[in-house]
Protein backbone atom coordinates (compact mmCIF):
# COMPACT_ATOMS: atom_id res chain seq x y z
CA UNK A 1 0.00 0.00 0.00
CA UNK A 2 1.16 3.31 -0.46
CA UNK A 3 0.37 6.96 1.15
CA UNK A 4 -3.73 7.50 0.32
CA UNK A 5 -4.60 3.74 0.42
CA UNK A 6 -4.05 3.11 -3.15
CA UNK A 7 -2.32 -0.24 -4.13
CA UNK A 8 1.23 -0.56 -5.62
CA UNK A 9 0.96 -2.08 -8.82
CA UNK A 10 2.68 -5.66 -9.20
CA UNK A 11 5.83 -5.52 -11.17
CA UNK A 12 5.25 -7.32 -14.73
CA UNK A 13 7.41 -10.01 -15.28
CA UNK A 14 8.88 -11.62 -18.83
CA UNK A 15 10.09 -14.82 -19.06
CA UNK A 16 11.38 -15.76 -22.57
CA UNK A 17 10.96 -19.68 -22.77
CA UNK A 18 11.97 -20.41 -25.39
CA UNK A 19 15.24 -18.86 -24.67
CA UNK A 20 15.23 -21.11 -21.32
CA UNK A 21 14.37 -24.46 -22.96
CA UNK A 22 16.66 -24.05 -26.10
CA UNK A 23 19.78 -23.47 -22.84
CA UNK A 24 18.01 -26.54 -20.92
CA UNK A 25 18.02 -28.63 -24.07
CA UNK A 26 21.44 -27.90 -25.00
CA UNK A 27 22.79 -28.13 -21.42
CA UNK A 28 21.24 -32.05 -21.55
CA UNK A 29 22.70 -32.73 -24.11
CA UNK A 30 26.09 -31.67 -23.24
CA UNK A 31 25.62 -33.71 -20.16
CA UNK A 32 24.48 -36.90 -22.24
CA UNK A 33 20.47 -36.59 -21.13
CA UNK A 34 19.81 -37.13 -24.87
CA UNK A 35 16.32 -38.52 -23.92
CA UNK A 36 15.49 -35.48 -21.44
CA UNK A 37 16.47 -32.94 -24.49
CA UNK A 38 14.44 -34.75 -26.46
CA UNK A 39 11.63 -34.49 -24.45
CA UNK A 40 11.63 -30.74 -23.59
CA UNK A 41 12.22 -30.19 -27.46
CA UNK A 42 9.30 -31.65 -28.35
CA UNK A 43 7.19 -30.69 -25.93
CA UNK A 44 8.28 -27.15 -26.98
CA UNK A 45 7.75 -27.88 -30.79
CA UNK A 46 4.43 -29.34 -30.14
CA UNK A 47 3.29 -26.27 -27.94
CA UNK A 48 4.76 -23.46 -30.86
CA UNK A 49 2.70 -25.99 -33.97
CA UNK A 50 -0.57 -25.56 -31.60
CA UNK A 51 -0.10 -21.76 -31.49
CA UNK A 52 0.40 -21.53 -35.36
CA UNK A 53 3.97 -21.03 -34.90
CA UNK A 54 5.89 -24.37 -36.63
CA UNK A 55 7.70 -22.34 -39.28
CA UNK A 56 9.75 -19.87 -38.06
CA UNK A 57 13.55 -19.58 -36.69
CA UNK A 58 12.78 -20.40 -33.44
CA UNK A 59 11.16 -23.68 -34.45
CA UNK A 60 14.20 -24.22 -37.13
CA UNK A 61 16.36 -23.90 -34.15
CA UNK A 62 14.21 -26.18 -31.74
CA UNK A 63 14.56 -28.44 -34.69
CA UNK A 64 18.14 -28.54 -34.88
CA UNK A 65 18.60 -29.48 -31.25
CA UNK A 66 16.09 -32.01 -31.66
CA UNK A 67 17.89 -33.63 -34.49
CA UNK A 68 20.99 -33.24 -32.60
CA UNK A 69 19.61 -35.39 -29.80
CA UNK A 70 18.26 -37.94 -31.69
CA UNK A 71 21.66 -38.47 -33.68
CA UNK A 72 23.00 -39.09 -30.62
CA UNK A 73 20.84 -42.01 -29.37
CA UNK A 74 21.62 -43.61 -32.43
CA UNK A 75 18.91 -42.97 -34.67
CA UNK A 76 19.98 -41.33 -37.75
CA UNK A 77 17.02 -41.86 -39.61
CA UNK A 78 14.59 -40.27 -37.12
CA UNK A 79 17.50 -37.15 -37.09
CA UNK A 80 17.42 -36.82 -40.79
CA UNK A 81 13.62 -36.84 -41.31
CA UNK A 82 13.88 -33.74 -38.09
CA UNK A 83 16.83 -31.99 -40.19
CA UNK A 84 14.55 -32.01 -43.38
CA UNK A 85 11.48 -30.06 -41.85
CA UNK A 86 14.04 -27.46 -41.14
CA UNK A 87 13.47 -24.49 -43.62
CA UNK A 88 15.93 -25.08 -46.95
CA UNK A 89 16.80 -20.83 -46.07
CA UNK A 90 17.02 -21.13 -42.62
CA UNK A 91 20.33 -20.68 -41.17
CA UNK A 92 19.94 -23.78 -39.08
CA UNK A 93 19.79 -26.00 -42.54
CA UNK A 94 23.94 -24.87 -42.83
CA UNK A 95 25.48 -25.10 -39.15
CA UNK A 96 28.08 -27.54 -39.25
CA UNK A 97 26.35 -30.07 -36.61
CA UNK A 98 23.15 -30.05 -38.87
CA UNK A 99 25.15 -31.03 -41.19
CA UNK A 100 27.51 -33.65 -39.72
CA UNK A 101 23.89 -35.32 -39.21
CA UNK A 102 22.74 -34.98 -42.47
CA UNK A 103 25.73 -36.82 -43.48
CA UNK A 104 25.85 -39.77 -41.43
CA UNK A 105 21.92 -40.25 -41.61
CA UNK A 106 23.03 -40.31 -45.68
CA UNK A 107 25.94 -42.56 -44.91
CA UNK A 108 23.43 -45.05 -42.90
CA UNK A 109 20.89 -45.08 -45.37
CA UNK A 110 23.30 -46.05 -48.20
CA UNK A 111 23.90 -43.02 -49.65
CA UNK A 112 27.64 -43.01 -49.60
CA UNK A 113 28.41 -40.11 -51.87
CA UNK A 114 25.86 -37.91 -51.17
CA UNK A 115 27.21 -38.23 -47.29
CA UNK A 116 30.36 -37.11 -47.93
CA UNK A 117 29.46 -34.31 -50.09
CA UNK A 118 27.69 -33.18 -46.93
CA UNK A 119 31.05 -34.02 -44.65
CA UNK A 120 33.00 -32.24 -47.08
CA UNK A 121 31.29 -29.23 -46.66
CA UNK A 122 31.61 -29.37 -42.93
CA UNK A 123 35.41 -29.94 -43.20
CA UNK A 124 35.47 -27.28 -45.47
CA UNK A 125 33.91 -25.10 -43.04
CA UNK A 126 35.51 -25.90 -39.82
CA UNK A 127 38.46 -28.35 -40.71
CA UNK A 128 38.92 -32.18 -39.69
CA UNK A 129 39.60 -32.38 -36.23
CA UNK A 130 37.00 -29.61 -35.13
CA UNK A 131 34.85 -32.07 -37.29
CA UNK A 132 35.78 -35.08 -35.38
CA UNK A 133 35.41 -33.30 -32.58
CA UNK A 134 31.58 -32.39 -32.85
CA UNK A 135 31.08 -36.36 -33.18
CA UNK A 136 31.91 -36.50 -29.30
CA UNK A 137 31.89 -40.54 -30.40
CA UNK A 138 29.06 -41.49 -31.99
CA UNK A 139 29.28 -43.84 -34.51
CA UNK A 140 28.99 -43.13 -38.02
CA UNK A 141 29.03 -44.96 -41.18
CA UNK A 142 31.91 -42.00 -42.85
CA UNK A 143 35.55 -42.68 -42.93
CA UNK A 144 38.05 -40.70 -41.82
CA UNK A 145 39.88 -38.73 -42.91
CA UNK A 146 37.93 -36.70 -45.67
CA UNK A 147 37.65 -34.62 -47.73
CA UNK A 148 37.74 -37.15 -50.87
CA UNK A 149 41.16 -36.68 -52.51
CA UNK A 150 42.00 -38.84 -49.26
CA UNK A 151 39.52 -41.39 -50.41
CA UNK A 152 40.36 -43.81 -52.91
CA UNK A 153 39.14 -42.95 -56.49
CA UNK A 154 35.46 -44.62 -58.15
CA UNK A 155 36.02 -45.92 -61.07
CA UNK A 156 34.51 -43.08 -63.57
CA UNK A 157 31.48 -43.45 -65.61
CA UNK A 158 31.73 -43.02 -69.86
CA UNK A 159 33.12 -39.65 -71.33
CA UNK A 160 30.29 -36.85 -70.99
CA UNK A 161 30.16 -34.94 -74.30
CA UNK A 162 31.35 -32.02 -72.40
CA UNK A 163 34.14 -33.84 -71.66
CA UNK A 164 38.01 -33.31 -73.37
CA UNK A 165 38.72 -36.03 -75.99
CA UNK A 166 40.17 -39.03 -74.60
CA UNK A 167 43.63 -38.46 -76.52
CA UNK A 168 44.07 -35.20 -75.33
CA UNK A 169 46.56 -34.50 -72.35
CA UNK A 170 43.92 -33.55 -69.47
CA UNK A 171 45.30 -32.94 -66.48
CA UNK A 172 44.56 -35.06 -63.53
CA UNK A 173 41.39 -33.40 -61.92
CA UNK A 174 42.15 -32.59 -58.07
CA UNK A 175 40.45 -33.80 -55.13
CA UNK A 176 38.95 -30.00 -55.01
CA UNK A 177 37.18 -30.06 -58.06
CA UNK A 178 35.24 -33.18 -56.66
CA UNK A 179 34.31 -31.40 -53.35
CA UNK A 180 33.20 -28.52 -55.39
CA UNK A 181 30.86 -31.01 -57.56
CA UNK A 182 29.68 -32.31 -54.47
CA UNK A 183 29.20 -28.46 -53.06
CA UNK A 184 27.06 -27.74 -56.25
CA UNK A 185 25.17 -30.64 -56.11
CA UNK A 186 24.14 -29.63 -52.57
CA UNK A 187 23.14 -26.26 -53.64
CA UNK A 188 21.28 -28.16 -57.06
CA UNK A 189 19.52 -29.81 -54.22
CA UNK A 190 18.67 -27.35 -51.97
CA UNK A 191 17.26 -25.21 -54.88
CA UNK A 192 15.11 -28.00 -56.24
CA UNK A 193 13.33 -28.49 -52.38
CA UNK A 194 13.09 -24.91 -52.67
CA UNK A 195 11.24 -25.06 -55.93
CA UNK A 196 13.68 -23.11 -57.82
CA UNK A 197 14.27 -25.46 -60.95
CA UNK A 198 16.71 -22.92 -63.07
CA UNK A 199 18.52 -22.40 -60.45
CA UNK A 200 19.11 -26.00 -59.40
CA UNK A 201 19.58 -26.72 -63.18
CA UNK A 202 22.18 -24.53 -63.41
CA UNK A 203 24.23 -25.95 -60.34
CA UNK A 204 23.51 -29.53 -61.28
CA UNK A 205 25.19 -28.71 -64.94
CA UNK A 206 28.03 -27.05 -62.89
CA UNK A 207 28.46 -30.22 -60.38
CA UNK A 208 28.69 -33.22 -63.24
CA UNK A 209 30.84 -30.53 -65.31
CA UNK A 210 33.32 -30.37 -61.94
CA UNK A 211 33.90 -34.23 -61.72
CA UNK A 212 31.75 -36.65 -64.13
CA UNK A 213 31.83 -39.49 -61.27
CA UNK A 214 29.00 -37.52 -59.80
CA UNK A 215 26.72 -38.20 -62.37
CA UNK A 216 24.76 -41.09 -61.16
CA UNK A 217 23.58 -38.76 -58.11
CA UNK A 218 22.79 -36.09 -60.24
CA UNK A 219 20.34 -38.20 -62.64
CA UNK A 220 19.00 -39.32 -58.96
CA UNK A 221 18.64 -35.81 -57.81
CA UNK A 222 17.01 -34.42 -60.80
CA UNK A 223 14.32 -37.27 -61.69
CA UNK A 224 11.84 -36.38 -59.04
CA UNK A 225 11.74 -32.79 -60.33
CA UNK A 226 11.06 -33.51 -63.99
CA UNK A 227 7.36 -34.24 -63.48
CA UNK A 228 4.88 -35.53 -66.53
CA UNK A 229 6.21 -32.89 -69.19
CA UNK A 230 9.61 -31.04 -68.50
CA UNK A 231 10.98 -28.35 -70.80
CA UNK A 232 13.57 -29.62 -73.52
CA UNK A 233 16.24 -28.06 -71.77
CA UNK A 234 15.61 -29.89 -68.49
CA UNK A 235 15.53 -33.13 -70.86
CA UNK A 236 18.61 -32.08 -72.25
CA UNK A 237 20.73 -31.90 -69.02
CA UNK A 238 18.60 -34.76 -67.72
CA UNK A 239 20.14 -36.63 -70.95
CA UNK A 240 23.74 -35.59 -70.17
CA UNK A 241 23.60 -37.03 -67.11
CA UNK A 242 22.38 -40.26 -67.55
CA UNK A 243 25.06 -40.32 -70.99
CA UNK A 244 27.61 -39.43 -68.01
CA UNK A 245 26.14 -42.00 -65.73
CA UNK A 246 26.63 -44.88 -68.17
CA UNK A 247 23.04 -45.20 -69.48
CA UNK A 248 23.08 -44.45 -72.85
CA UNK A 249 20.04 -45.92 -73.91
CA UNK A 250 18.36 -44.03 -71.55
CA UNK A 251 19.91 -41.02 -72.87
CA UNK A 252 19.04 -41.26 -76.14
CA UNK A 253 15.65 -41.40 -75.26
CA UNK A 254 15.60 -38.37 -73.00
CA UNK A 255 17.71 -36.74 -76.12
CA UNK A 256 14.60 -38.46 -78.69
CA UNK A 257 11.79 -36.94 -76.40
CA UNK A 258 13.65 -33.23 -76.25
CA UNK A 259 13.58 -33.24 -80.10
CA UNK A 260 10.25 -34.07 -80.27
CA UNK A 261 9.26 -31.08 -77.79
CA UNK A 262 11.19 -28.22 -79.95
CA UNK A 263 9.89 -30.04 -83.71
Amino acid sequence: MIEGGDPVPDEVHVIDLLGDELTLARAQIDAGQFGLAEGTLRRRLAWREAEGFGTDDEADALRALLAESLWRQYRPAAARAVVDAIRASSPQRRLPMTLMIEAEALAAAGEPDRAAGAMERVIAGIGVDAAFELGRGVPGGLRWPLPSDLSPVAPRAAQAPWAAPADSEAEPVPGSRTAGGRSRMEEARVAYVAGDLARGDAEMSIAVRFDQALASDGVTILEPTLGGQPAPDRLLLYGDLLRAAGREVEANRAYDRAAGQRS
